[in-house]
């Protein structure tokens, strides 16, 4: 309840209300990088003294053992053969369609394509260099579509992956709790890097891309980009 109740509390923060500076704190870097002044390896430097460094949040790890866990211990169940784990091999399986199972092959395959293709964009246009870390807030590409390609991509692929073997990893409950709790922290997560990060670097750019550009919504953001054209 405490996990949910911190989500909605960055849920209902306005936008507005934020108290980051209007220009955001990488604009200096972005200019001196462009003149020469800095190189990207000093600038990764001054980004973690600043304290805006690309990191991983701890709840993010935490959730993917637990999707891990929860998804894959069924299996570890059957081909071991442990007593200790016996009930789990007598949970119930939810058996999918051949068409549901080839539609996961085919998502998980584009989420990691795109995946790849939204780290190439972010090395390519966000003036570092790196896969990670950036100074230059990227709206074109894949980020014109949604604010966060690459994590939604993982997500989609996750989930994908767990229908797409349930032919030899069982899908159980345990399966569908695995992946309502990938969803939640990750959403979580996502939250958290826009408020205490992206509105940081940015600033009033960013909150501005906020609202023209959806979190997560492919088809929402497809139709924004067909608009504008």
């Amino acid at each position: 309840m405490e996990f949910h109740k911190r989500i909605m509390e960055l849920e209902e923060k306005e936008v507005n209300e934020m108290a980051y500076k209007k220009e955001g704190e990488v604009k200096d870097l972005a200019e001196k990088l462009e003149k020469g002044e800095l190189t990207p390896k000093e600038i990764i430097k001054i980004l973690k003294e600043r304290g805006i460094k690309e990191r991983r949040h701890w709840s993010e790890v935490i959730g993917l053992i637990v999707w891990g866990v929860l998804c894959f211990l069924p299996a570890a169940a059957k081909f071991s053969n442990l007593e200790v784990l016996s009930f789990l091999v007598r949970l119930p399986t939810i058996k999918f369609p051949m068409s549901a199972v080839y539609l996961a092959i085919i998502l998980s395959v584009f989420g990691s394509c795109m995946e790849v293709y939204a780290g190439y964009w972010r090395i390519k246009k966000g003036g570092l260099r790196s896969e990670d870390d950036t100074v230059v807030l990227i709206k074109t590409g894949p980020y014109g579509i949604v604010r966060h390609p690459d994590v939604g991509a993982l997500t989609v692929n996750l989930i994908a992956i767990t229908v797409a073997v349930s032919k030899y990893v069982p899908f159980t409950i345990l399966s569908v709790v695995g992946n309502i709790v990938l969803i939640v922290t990750i959403y979580y997560c996502v939250l958290v890097e826009e408020r205490e990060l992206s509105l940081k670097k940015w600033g009033d750019e960013y909150r501005q891309y906020m609202k023209e550009v959806p979190r997560f919504n492919f088809i929402k953001g497809l139709w924004n980009l067909r608009k504008k054209r």
